[in-house]
């Protein structure tokens, strides 16, 4: 698991102008997903993200 300040200190090396973007790996497949939340909670902190194709709670755009 990666510790804060190594995030931050990685970070940092990058133009902080540019967007961010989150993959996952999932069946040997990179998923696009966008940021959610961060949160500090009891001995760590958590970030969040979601799908790109999702809202809210996990439903896809795609059955609207």
């Amino acid at each position: 698991m990666i510790k804060v300040k190594e995030l931050v200190r990685r970070l940092k090396l990058c133009d902080q102008n540019k967007p961010l973007r989150f993959y996952f790996l999932k069946d040997w497949n990179l998923n696009g997903c966008k940021y959610e939340t961060l949160l500090e909670v009891n001995e760590q902190a958590e970030l969040t993200i979601q799908e790109d194709d999702t809202v809210e709670g996990g439903v896809s755009n795609e059955s609207n």
